[in-house]
C-alpha cells in the first residue's frame, strides 16, 4: 500500500464521503478545502432528487439498500435516514428521505397536536408560519393540528435579534437546555410534540438531550442559509476527520496537473497567500461544488456580461452542459445565459464517465474523479452528493 495519499478537493458532503470511503479502503487521505460551500449553508434536509418533484419510488427503494450510505451517516453522526415529513421555516410541510437529527419528524405526530413554540425572536412570524402549517395539504390529509405556544425563553433583549447560529450555540449549555425543557413542559403539558426554530444547539447531541429531558418529540424547522444545520455538519465532519486520521488543509487549489505518474496540486493561501506550495497524490477527487459553491464560475466579458462557465483552477477537465462538451479548460464563450436560461446554472458541471472519472482535454480518463455538485447534470442534493463521493473515494483508493 503506497504512502502517497488520495487527495480530495472540497469538504462538503461529497468530499467528506469521498474521504470516508477512501480511508475505509485503506488509503491515506488529504482533504484540501477553502471557504464554506453549499453543504455548510444547508437546510438540514436530505434529498435524493429535488424535493418538489414527484418521488422516484424505484430510486428510493434502491437507496434503502445502499449499505455504504447508511454506514457513512452512522459514522458521521447526527443524521437520520428514512422517509419523513419536515417543516420548513417558511411554513411548508415537505417530504425528505432523511434529515439532520435535530429537525422534527412530523410523521409520528400525524393526527396529533403540535405546539409551535414562539420565543418572541425577531427573525420570523411564528403565528403566520403556524397558520401556513395548519393549512398545508399534509395537515389536512392527516388531521394534524398546529397551534402557537408562547414560551418566555429569552434571557436578554439582544437574544431577540442575534442570528439563529448564535442563538443555537446558547442551547448547548446543559443548564439552559434543562431550563428550556421545563419551560416547554409548563407552557403546554398536553402537546404531543413541539416544533421550534432552527436553533437547538450546534452540537449533534443537544436536540437528543432536550427530547430525553422533556420526554416528548421536539425538534427544529429547516435552517436558513448559514444556520445551525450547516454548523452541525461542519462539526460532525471535523470529528469524523479526526477519528479517521484524515489530514485536512485549508488552502485554495490553483492547478491540478499530472506529473511522472502522480497528481500534483498547486495550492496557496494556507499560511502565506504569496507562497506557492505543491501537494502530491496518487489520485484526486474534485468535490468542489457547483455554481452555488463557487466550484463552477461564470466567465465575465466587459460590456457583455456573463458569457459562459469556467472552473476556478487549471485542470485537465472539461465542462459539460446538457450532454455537450464545452471548450477545453472549461470555457464557453459565445452562448449567453439569455439563450441558455438560468437553469443552465444547475446543469453545467465537469464531464465524467459512468464511474465518475473525469474526461481530459482529449477525452482520456486519467485517474482524476469528480463528485457531487461539481458533476454535470446531477441533482444538487445531499444524498446524490454522498453517493457520488463514496463511489469516487472508493475508486480513487483503488489506485493504491
Amino acid at each position: 500500500m503506497s504512502n502517497v495519499p488520495v487527495i480530495i478537493v472540497g469538504a462538503g458532503f461529497a468530499g467528506t464521503a469521498a474521504a470516508w470511503a477512501a480511508r475505509r479502503a485503506g488509503a491515506p487521505v488529504v482533504v484540501i478545502h477553502d471557504r464554506a460551500g453549499s453543504s455548510a449553508i444547508g437546510s438540514g434536509a436530505l434529498d435524493l432528487e429535488l424535493w418538489d418533484q414527484p418521488a422516484d419510488e424505484a430510486a428510493e427503494a434502491a437507496l434503502a439498500e445502499e449499505i455504504e450510505l447508511h454506514a457513512f451517516f452512522r459514522d458521521l453522526g447526527g443524521y437520520e435516514i428514512g422517509a419523513r415529513s419536515i417543516a420548513t421555516r417558511e411554513g411548508l410541510v415537505r417530504r425528505a428521505l432523511g434529515s439532520d437529527a435535530a429537525l422534527l419528524d412530523l410523521t409520528p405526530l400525524a393526527g396529533k397536536r403540535v405546539a409551535v413554540v414562539d420565543v418572541e425572536r425577531d427573525d420570523g412570524d411564528v403565528a403566520l408560519v403556524t397558520r401556513s402549517l395548519a393549512a398545508s395539504s399534509w395537515a389536512e390529509r392527516t388531521g394534524t393540528t398546529f397551534e402557537v405556544v408562547p414560551v418566555k425563553a429569552l434571557r436578554s433583549g439582544p437574544e431577540r435579534r442575534i442570528p439563529p447560529y448564535d442563538f443555537a450555540a446558547l442551547h448547548d449549555d446543559p443548564e439552559r437546555l434543562a431550563a428550556f425543557a421545563t419551560l416547554l413542559g409548563d407552557a403546554d403539558p398536553n402537546a404531543d410534540g413541539f416544533l421550534v426554530g432552527p436553533w437547538l444547539g450546534l452540537e449533534r447531541t443537544t436536540a437528543a438531550a432536550l427530547r430525553a429531558e422533556l420526554g416528548k418529540p421536539v425538534g427544529e424547522t429547516t435552517s436558513p442559509m448559514g444556520g445551525a444545520a450547516g454548523a452541525r455538519f461542519e462539526r460532525a465532519r471535523e470529528t469524523l476527520f479526526l477519528r479517521d486520521h484524515v489530514a485536512a488543509r485549508r488552502a485554495r487549489v490553483t492547478r491540478v496537473l499530472a506529473r511522472s505518474g502522480r497528481w500534483v496540486l498547486e495550492i496557496e493561501g494556507e499560511l502565506d497567500s504569496h507562497l506557492k506550495k505543491e501537494v502530491e497524490g496518487v489520485s484526486v477527487v474534485l468535490a468542489t461544488g457547483g455554481v452555488a459553491a463557487g466550484g463552477i464560475t461564470l466567465a465575465w466579458e466587459p460590456g457583455h456580461g456573463a458569457r459562459g462557465f469556467t472552473v476556478p483552477f487549471e485542470a485537465p477537465a472539461l465542462l459539460s452542459l446538457d450532454g455537450e462538451l464545452l471548450a477545453s479548460g472549461g470555457s464557453l464563450f459565445g452562448p449567453t445565459l439569455e439563450r441558455l436560461g438560468l437553469g443552465a446554472l444547475e446543469r453545467v458541471g465537469i464531464a465524467t464517465s459512468g464511474n465518475g472519472e473525469v474526461y481530459g482535454a482529449e477525452g482520456e480518463q486519467r485517474g482524476l474523479f469528480a463528485a457531487g455538485d461539481a458533476v454535470a447534470k446531477r441533482a444538487r442534493t445531499v444524498l446524490r452528493a454522498v453517493l457520488d463521493g463514496i463511489r469516487a473515494g472508493t475508486l480513487a483508493a483503488s489506485s493504491h
